[in-house]
């Protein structure tokens, strides 16, 4: 026999018992023929005769159909085994701090939600909702802004100069009623305040919003009160004075009037959308959602997706080129015992009831890597 080193091509595109090579290895195996000595008289297999070297030949060729295939699938999937093993000290720091951030973002959903549940019934605005209040606090600046400017120009300033000086006037005014947040945070305390021994075992993880003590907080806010009262007047007076200058008294006092309104409206604006509780309940609620970005980012984070699409393309590599030396050594095996039917004479026609080939199973594992994956 010649040739019975080369590799039993099932790859590519040639269909499995079709190709040219299977052809070749039918034909040299129906060429294989054991001189008879004498005729045998039955028709199982003689007990006198163990396995020809003729089956040996292709038991050893089915083993190498294994080892063969092996190595095409080791060669295959190194550039994927190289990439995974590359990736693996970098995915693996990720991974540390994902189980850390995994934990973060556990106790910041549990807060959260612990939150929302004791101080719900506390709250006097959802959680957060401060739109309206932003907006109504520039527009209020803009519009005393926008006064103090005209006024600016009008008198011979450098526009940059009266927008700046605009700006300033404008803040200062709208800073004025910012004190109206603190008095409505009094109130609600106030309103909240409890014996600590009265306060249920979650109420007392936020004893402070349930405290109320009218101690000095209430003369600090007095004298932030006083503060924004004389930055009232200073802001009314001058754009009084600015306006007068360049329009009349009337003017003047028109427009003082309206910077001390835009003071009073920004005082409105905080006592209305001013909730502690609120702000508390908001807090965990941010915190929470920024620990579920991060554990998102580094859930998706670039070396852990390469390093299992590398992984899994080297077990896929490994499964296909498992599965061909399969399939070639099961090849290899049939021709054993096609060599074992064109040779009746010798070998009779079958095993004694009873009796079974001895031959070797084949295990997944036989040939390689099925299931480890990147070793």
């Amino acid at each position: 026999m010649n040739s019975m080193a080369r590799r039993f091509n099932l790859s590519g595109s040639l269909p499995f018992g079709a190709s040219s090579s299977v052809d070749a290895w039918t034909a040299e195996a129906d060429a294989v023929s054991i001189p008879r000595l004498d005729e045998v008289g039955g028709l199982t297999r003689p007990n006198n005769i163990g396995e020809t070297y003729a089956e040996q030949q292709y038991r050893a060729l089915g083993d190498e159909q294994l080892a063969s295939w092996a190595a095409e699938g080791e060669q295959a999937a190194r550039d994927h085994v190289v990439e995974a093993r590359r990736l693996e000290r970098s995915a693996a720091a990720v991974e540390t701090l994902l189980v850390h951030q995994e934990e973060d973002l556990r106790l910041a959903k549990a807060d959260h939600q612990h939150a929302a549940r004791v101080l719900t019934p506390y709250m006097r605005r959802e959680p957060g909702n401060k739109l309206r209040y932003w907006t109504g606090w520039h527009a209020l600046v803009l519009g005393d802004m926008a006064g103090v400017a005209s006024a600016a120009i009008i008198h011979g300033d450098l526009p940059v100069l009266a927008v700046s000086m605009a700006l300033a006037s404008g803040i200062a005014a709208g800073s004025a009623g910012l004190v109206g947040s603190e008095i409505k945070h009094l109130r609600n305390a106030s309103a909240r305040q409890r014996d600590a021994e009265l306060l249920t075992e979650d109420e007392r993880r936020y004893a402070r919003l349930f405290s109320g003590k009218p101690d000095k907080g209430l003369g600090f806010v007095g004298l932030v009160g006083v503060v924004s009262l004389v930055v009232v007047l200073l802001v009314a007076v001058g754009i009084f004075l600015l306006r007068g200058s360049v329009e009349g008294a009337a003017a003047g006092m028109t427009f003082g009037l309206l910077a001390a309104a835009t003071a009073l409206g920004s005082f409105l604006l905080g006592y209305s959308a001013a909730d502690e509780v609120a702000d508390v309940v908001y807090a965990y609620k941010k915190r929470a959602r920024q620990a579920e970005t991060r554990f998102r980012r580094l859930a998706g984070d670039k070396a852990i997706k390469e390093r299992a699409a590398a992984a899994e393309a080297a077990r896929s590599t490994f499964a296909e080129h498992q599965a061909r030396g399969q399939a070639a050594a099961h090849r290899m095996a049939s021709l054993r015992y096609r060599i074992q039917h064109n040779n009746p004479q010798v070998l009779g026609h079958g095993f004694p009831v009873g009796e079974h080939p001895t031959g070797r199973r084949l295990r997944p594992e036989t040939n390689g890597y099925v299931g480890n994956g990147v070793r």
